[in-house]
Parts: C-alpha cells; sequence; structure tokens
C-alpha cells in the first residue's frame, strides 16, 4: 500500500522532464502519465521504482519495462531514469514526419545530464527501416552520436578449421535507401 506522502511524492515527481532528445519538442511541457502495479517511493534516497508492465508518456515519448527506477537530485529534478525487461522499450517521435525514434534492451539507461541514452544487451536503436543492434549502444542524444559494441563470442572465433561462423557477438547495422 503507498502511502499519501509517498503519492503526493509520486505526483510531484511525475511533473519532472523526461528524455529531452531531437525529437517533437513540445514533449517536455506534456504531463507524465505512469502505469504499473507496484509503485514505491525512498524520499532519503531520492529514487522511485515501478514495478509490473510499467508505462510511461510525457507526449509522444512512451517507455515500457517490467521495473522503470527513477533517480532524482537533490532538487527533485530527474537525473537518471533505469527500463529493465524482456526487452524494456522507448519510442518518441520524430519532429520531422511521422517516424518514431524506437530503442529496446534488456535495459535501458537515460543520464539527463549527458542526454545520454544506453542500452543494453540485445539493444537495439531504429528509426523507420534502418537499425543498429549490438550488445551495447551509446546514444548520445544532443549530438546524434552512436556508440555501439558488441563482445565477440566462442561462435564468433571460429570452427577451429578457418572458417568463422555466424555469430550475435557482432555490430549490425541496417540502412535503408532513401524513397524519392
Amino acid at each position: 500500500m503507498i502511502s499519501k506522502p509517498t503519492l503526493a511524492l509520486l505526483g510531484l515527481l511525475a511533473t519532472v522532464v523526461l528524455l529531452p532528445a531531437h525529437a517533437a519538442r513540445t514533449d517536455k511541457d506534456q504531463p507524465i502519465t505512469i502505469e504499473a502495479d507496484w509503485a514505491e517511493a525512498d524520499d532519503l534516497r531520492r529514487i522511485t521504482v515501478y514495478k509490473g508492465k510499467v508505462i510511461v508518456v510525457q507526449g509522444t515519448i512512451r517507455i515500457t519495462g517490467d521495473v522503470v527506477t527513477m533517480y532524482y537530485s537533490p532538487t527533485r529534478e530527474l537525473s537518471k531514469l533505469v527500463a529493465t525487461g524482456r526487452p524494456a522499450r522507448f519510442r518518441q517521435k520524430q519532429d520531422e514526419g511521422n517516424e518514431y525514434q524506437r530503442a529496446k534492451g534488456s535495459r535501458i539507461e537515460y543520464l539527463v545530464s549527458t542526454n545520454t541514452m544506453i542500452l543494453i544487451n540485445n539493444a537495439e536503436l531504429a528509426q523507420g527501416t534502418s537499425k543498429v543492434s549490438a550488445d551495447r549502444i551509446v546514444y548520445d542524444t544532443a549530438r546524434s552520436r552512436i556508440k555501439a559494441e558488441s563482445k565477440p563470442t566462442a561462435a564468433a572465433k571460429g570452427s577451429g578449421k578457418g572458417k568463422p561462423r555466424k555469430s550475435k557477438g557482432r555490430v549490425r547495422i541496417l540502412i535503408e535507401p532513401t524513397k524519392q
């Protein structure tokens, strides 16, 4: 059961701006709605945890996961958001056109101070039909810079007979041609 002070804190914390990225500029001005099966706020540690089919929506931003944890600064501003799931997902509509930027991974971290999204384990960042897949993707949303890395697996090293095997331990990029 959530106490009245905790509910008040949840309401206050929900007014914090999420994920300022190169996307719909009006998202940060929209209210935040959060749905979950369970929620707990820790005032002293400045953490709020949501569990059970969590859905966070602000404007065109939508984050889903099994668990979403929000970390706040001493001034009650969001400093970090972590979503975990099978997979955790993120999407946000772009300013131009009707396309959504999409991301997924077992863990999604967003660091507000550096405008950095980190996708971990089975990570994928996509827009339209183009996408990047890797074990870990670091996306600087302010500068639109992506760093993707994967760890080689035993299969990637080959069978010992001089032939490399197909492996998931590689960065994969799909770039679709632009339609004219």
